[in-house]
């Protein structure tokens, strides 16, 4: 199998979102110098970051040091910016959607593009002057700008601290997942008695805990409706805003989530909460 149309598929994905960053950061700078752009951003520190120091945040994808490619460095709050630059903003979210897409291929067609894409970001940095950073931070190229086409009157951020993902199982195949645990453990042999004493049609869940995230409800006023959207925002929420509108209302929640959940659990819960299968957080339906 030859890899030089994935190959040359991917550097020029890569390109188109190295060239996407840097219209996105120059445009900023510009509005920014020129005093169009207003922000909040969430700190533990007295004195906010600047707005270039977020620019640098936002648009880095290179790892510092060693760094762990699972992770993203999250930041909150919100950026007005003039109406010219949203499109802008789209249409790098798109770049960066058909950069993951071009990367998802090439792992399909080829396997792991690290090579690949190290080398040209070494190219890329030594142009930059960044030497040292070489090494792709790839779920930060892959993220998001959250993006609002209107300017909102309120935004309250809140933590989600309970959000979970929920996998349906067959009895056989939560039996094939025990089956390749070590059999010789006596839990392991009980979860697999424990299995076959259901029936073999019931479903079954798999759960799995996700880690805290930050939420935003977004409020506008049309006429005399209030229209409000929930949104996930590990970073600023960019919205338009001119010299005739209001920066919106905002609360400024705590940089780190609570370590209780505050909401009870409900009691009607389809899910049994106790895990019937602990070892694979497999649970029964009620």
């Amino acid at each position: 199998m030859t890899s030089a149309h994935e190959t040359e598929t991917l550097v020029r994905a890569f390109d188109r979102l190295n060239q996407g960053l840097e219209q996105f950061r120059t445009q900023l700078l510009k509005a920014h110098r020129s005093d169009k752009t207003k922000q909040f951003i969430l700190s533990n520190n007295q004195s906010k970051p600047s707005l270039p120091e977020v620019i640098h945040a936002l648009t880095n994808i290179w790892h510092l040091q060693q760094g762990d490619g699972r992770k993203t460095d999250n930041l909150y709050g919100l950026i007005g910016v003039p109406a010219e630059l949203i499109p802008i903003i789209h249409q790098l979210n798109q770049i960066k959607a058909q950069f993951q897409q071009s990367v998802k291929a090439y792992r399909e067609q080829v396997g792991d593009p690290s090579s690949i894409l190290n080398k040209r970001s070494e190219q890329l940095n030594l142009k930059l002057q960044r030497e040292g950073l070489a090494r792709l931070h790839l779920k930060q190229c892959y993220r998001l700008f959250p993006v609002l086409n209107k300017t909102p009157a309120k935004v309250l951020f809140s933590w989600y601290t309970s959000g979970r993902s929920i996998k349906k199982l067959s009895v056989a195949a939560a039996e094939k997942k025990l089956l390749k645990m070590d059999l010789s453990q006596l839990h392991i042999q009980l979860q697999l008695e424990a299995l076959a004493k259901i029936p073999d049609a019931e479903p079954l869940a798999q759960l799995q805990p996700q880690v805290p995230l930050m939420r935003a409800n977004i409020l506008w006023q049309e006429n005399e409706t209030l229209l409000r959207k929930a949104r996930n925002a590990p970073l600023p929420i960019f919205f338009p805003l001119d010299d005739k509108q209001t920066f919106p209302e905002y609360n400024e929640p705590s940089l780190t989530p609570p370590e209780t959940r505050k909401r009870q659990q409900r009691s009607d819960l389809m899910i049994d909460p106790e895990p019937y299968l602990p070892s694979l957080r497999i649970h029964r339906y009620r």
